[in-house]
């Protein structure tokens, strides 16, 4: 047997596994399917990018964790996550015999993922179950859950509503609820294992916005920054992040999600860097502005205010904290210094694990949001944000990555927080 490939220890697991069991248990749920690769690895360790397609983590309240998935994913199964059941489902049909022997039904399965597709476009979908559909209800059945109490993971993304709604068809006498953030408000507090290893991603952070800057400059294509930017991301050790960097100049710097196009940099130009180091999955975003040339006279203040405005939040971050008195320190200080017009959603958002597209997890972000009730407590990892866009007094951003601790905010990056200029 090959030894297990996955990074914390046993215990680790089983700790976790339990904690999701006492909230299952007081919810009175019999068994959870959960979809969201985050959640996924958290439980398991499984570390793959195959989630493009159906898999579900069967997960009891007592007995062995249970993985859908396609056959082919068994070796990545086997050598990651040798303590769960892998139920592997194909999706294709097994081509026509040759030599005039009989051929096979058309809808038994074959062993492998080639030959015909299994979907016939004239039928609705829902009326011919997929192969994922069709090997969990299997399970169910054969594990008692049919008619359990049953929490499935209709908030994530990578739940497609076909798959759901195979399930749910396909056990009448079942009592399905949404499981919500049942996973998500357990690991959202990280251990110390997995808090070294954000530290990790917090260090190739620092080089790589720094290498961003460095890179910077008139007439620098902006493909030239992201290539420094994915030159100091591996080198240091990290790996893919669950985001793409972002790499926005003046001609494209609202476009809130998009990221570096085929352009030169030009003087006067405004340059917005945003990123996240990535280790074994555990993020650390940052950001900073770089003014291209020469820097607006009014730099140095709005630069200071956005500061001022980031250094209020963080003081009011600990443990017991209500996540919209930290907002509210933020936005304080923007009332006080003529920016009362302006606001923000959010001046931070919760980052762990994460898998493409995010590096916050699927779905809209925890966040410290204006009237949030969410109790900070110590472990808590968040992307911290002060951004002054068009705000009538000067552009500035300042973005870190800090840690919940006994004591208060800690700054796990550290990149100068002055003004930029290349």
């Amino acid at each position: 047997m090959v030894a297990s490939s996955r990074y914390f220890s046993d215990a680790e697991y089983e700790q976790r596994r339990q904690r999701v069991r006492d909230e299952m248990s007081e919810r009175g749920l019999d068994a959870c399917l959960i979809a969201s690769p985050e959640n996924i690895y958290y439980l398991t360790g499984l570390d793959h990018m195959g989630y493009f397609a159906c898999q579900l983590l069967i997960f009891p309240l007592k007995g062995e964790p249970m993985l859908v998935a396609r056959a082919m994913e068994r070796a990545t199964l086997r050598d990651q996550v040798p303590d769960v059941v892998h139920v592997g489902y194909t999706d294709g049909t097994q081509p026509p015999p040759v030599d005039g022997a009989e051929a096979a039904p058309i809808d038994s399965p074959w062993s492998m993922t080639a030959g015909a597709p299994t979907r016939e476009l004239s039928r609705r979908p829902s009326l011919m179950p997929s192969a994922a559909v069709s090997e969990t209800l299997r399970v169910l059945r054969e594990q008692g859950l049919e008619k359990g109490v049953l929490g499935i993971d209709m908030s994530s993304t990578f739940l497609p509503y076909s798959i759901a709604e195979g399930l749910i068809e396909g056990t009448p006498e079942a009592d399905w609820e949404n499981l919500g953030s049942l996973v998500d408000n357990i690991r959202i507090i990280q251990s110390d294992a997995e808090l070294a290893l954000t530290r990790q991603a917090a260090a190739i952070s620092d080089s790589m916005l720094l290498s961003a800057i460095a890179a910077a400059g008139p007439g620098v294509n902006a493909r030239e920054i992201m290539a420094a930017i994915y030159d100091a991301m591996f080198r240091r050790g990290g790996t893919y992040p669950g985001f793409v960097p972002l790499v926005r100049s003046t001609r494209n710097l609202e476009h809130e999600h998009g990221t570096w196009d085929d352009m030169a940099l030009e003087h006067g130009d405004l340059l917005f860097l945003e990123m996240a180091g990535c280790v074994r999955r555990y993020h650390a975003p940052m950001g900073r502005f770089v003014f291209i040339g020469q820097a607006p006279s009014d730099a140095e203040h709005i630069n200071a205010i956005c500061q001022e405005a980031m250094m209020a939040a963080a003081g009011e971050i600990r443990p017991g904290a209500i996540a919209g008195d930290v907002y509210e320190r933020w936005q304080g200080v923007l009332d006080r210094n003529n920016l009362a017009q302006y606001s923000r959603h959010h001046c931070g958002y919760s980052v762990g694990i994460g898998y493409p597209p995010s590096w916050s997890g699927s779905g809209v972000p925890v966040g410290l949001r204006r009237h949030s009730d969410m109790q900070l407590k110590e472990g808590m990892v968040f992307h911290l944000m002060s951004w002054l866009l068009r705000s009538g007094l000067g552009d500035a951003f300042l973005s870190d990555t800090i840690v919940v601790t006994a004591q208060g905010c800690e700054f796990l990056t550290t990149v100068n927080r002055g003004v930029y200029v290349r």
